[in-house]
């Protein structure tokens, strides 16, 4: 009987192995048929220019405020991987470091009484999720992160946090994953080492009141993990929120302009990640409506410590898409529904939640789950659920109007041309205007001058910069009160059919002005 159950699981874990195997063909797919995004053209190009030394974005601030982006310079403030110089690796490190995320999430935790090593259903389901297909075939750093941010987590797969030593050393773990992924998205060495310092002394906090056994007891509030968490997550969303308040520069700053915008956001911003990125988005809701009733129940200094990971890095992973929102509607000069609707896929920053959630869902109390009936079916459904979004994703892609107009561009440049004009609302502008970059001038070698302005003060640029100016770009659905007559039309296109923010109608075309 007990050879006839292991051949059983040995059939099953090979199907989940073969899911696992289509589902990175897929990403391989995608990747080859979508182009770069938005957000990884700006960081290929702060990488590769080479005019100014370091991180330069020489051709304005994708956050510019106003209706152009003369005198907007600036220089990219995260971490760029030095070795993501093309499209193609940055493609590679995003797919590479999903497979390690996969895989890590599929590893048995060493104190789980089961004889599997490594259960391929996990890493299946990840495999297939739309929402890291979505990011990894743009070459987007959500795998990269979501890696380093599972470093703060990797002690629970060799320990149940529960003596002392294992729960400092998980803190620690903790501390430096945060810290590393703040770093990498640009806050300051300054405010990341507080944070850092911050975590290791609530770390050594928590283990004296849990040692003393005063208030950790059954039925105590901070003996429930769960409420710890909850406390977690009001304080952390609170201490960003007064952050924010006394901030005057950075992302967090836009709270003290506009407290009700971002408190709306919030809420949305929750509804987003959680549910609809990262549960649904990536096929994790099966795991925690079969083990919830389990976990509820379940106690314990390493799980209070898990769960209070989970929750501190959630209230910050809210407001910081809040913010975000926020802030863009705010620079754009656009509603915040519209904002959220244009920027909604920002939702996916969830996936840094990927490692540390699978290790709560994971934590099982000693359960041997080498095979759940219920899981599977549930499983099955979450597949049935994004096989539409999952589809449509891989096989159509990801196909931006400026990536095309790139190049018909770059096939019409001539010796002796050296600037260019997109008229375009404000909306992800300078982004577009970064993909034209990327396929006229990359290196910064030409000099080339890059000039951005809204339909409104087209006219204006257009008057000042008619002497030095060689192309104009309309975006899609742009109207310019400009008299064109003189103008020589190179291409008109029509929109292709996936872009940011969802479908977008009308046709960009590239002219050329009246040599001087």
């Amino acid at each position: 009987m007990v050879c006839i159950m292991e051949q059983g699981n040995s059939v099953h874990r090979r199907r989940w192995a073969l899911v696992f195997l289509f589902g990175f063909l897929l990403h391989i797919y995608a990747a080859i048929h979508s182009d770069l995004g938005l957000d990884a053209h700006v960081r290929l190009n702060a990488l590769n220019d080479e005019v100014a030394g370091g991180q330069d974005l020489t051709w304005g601030s994708p956050r510019v405020s106003g209706a152009t982006n003369v005198d907007t310079n600036t220089v990219y403030d995260g971490y760029i991987p030095p070795w993501n110089t093309s499209e193609a690796m940055m493609k590679i490190t995003a797919i590479t470091s999903l497979v390690l995320v996969a895989a890590l999430a599929s590893l048995r935790p060493h104190h789980r009484p089961s004889r599997l090593e490594f259960e391929p259903k996990w890493a299946a389901l990840l495999m297939l999720s739309p929402v890291l297909v979505f990011s990894t075939s743009r070459g987007y750093d959500e795998a990269p992160l979501a890696l380093l941010m599972g470093l703060g987590v990797v002690g629970f797969w060799f320990n149940r946090g529960q003596t002392s030593a294992q729960q400092r050393l998980n803190g620690i773990f903790m501390a430096t994953s945060v810290l590393l992924v703040m770093v990498w998205k640009g806050f300051s060495p300054m405010a990341s080492l507080a944070v850092w310092l911050v975590m290791l002394m609530f770390t050594e906090v928590w283990l004296r009141v849990w040692n003393t056994g005063k208030y950790t007891g059954e039925g105590q509030f901070f003996g429930n993990p769960w409420s710890v968490g909850g406390l977690t997550f009001c304080v952390v969303y609170i201490g960003i929120t007064g952050a924010g308040f006394l901030s005057e520069v950075g992302t967090f700053s836009i709270i003290a302009d506009h407290p009700l915008q971002f408190l709306i956001a919030s809420l949305f911003a929750l509804l987003d990640t959680v549910v609809l990125y990262l549960l649904v988005g990536c096929l994790l809701w099966p795991y925690l409506v079969q083990r919830w009733q389990g976990l509820r129940s379940a106690r314990g200094p390493g799980l209070t410590m898990l769960v209070v990971y989970n929750s501190a890095l959630l209230a910050g992973l809210v407001a910081y898409v809040a913010s975000l929102w926020t802030l863009e509607a705010s620079l754009w000069n656009m509603s915040l529904a519209s904002v959220m609707v244009v920027l909604g896929n920002n939702g996916r920053y969830a996936t840094l939640l990927l490692l540390p959630l699978v290790a709560l869902l994971r934590w099982n109390d000693g359960e041997d789950e080498t095979r759940s009936a219920a899981e599977d079916r549930r499983s099955i459904h979450a597949i049935a659920v994004v096989v539409p979004f999952l589809l449509f994703t891989t096989l159509v892609g990801h196909q931006i109007w400026s990536e095309d107009a790139g190049e018909l561009l770059a096939e019409s440049w001539q010796e002796g041309d050296d600037s260019l004009l997109l008229i375009a609302p404000e909306s992800m502008a300078i982004h577009h205007l970064y993909v034209l970059k990327s396929n006229l001038d990359l290196d910064g070698s030409q000099s080339i001058q890059g000039l951005w302005a809204t339909p409104d003060t087209a006219s204006g640029m257009v008057e000042t910069y008619q002497d030095t100016l060689d192309y104009v770009v309309l975006a899609p659905g742009t109207s310019i009160d400009v008299n064109i007559t003189s103008w020589t039309l190179i291409g008109a296109h029509e929109v292709p059919v996936s872009v940011p923010g969802g479908i977008q109608d009308g046709t960009w075309a590239l002219y050329r002005l009246p040599t001087r």
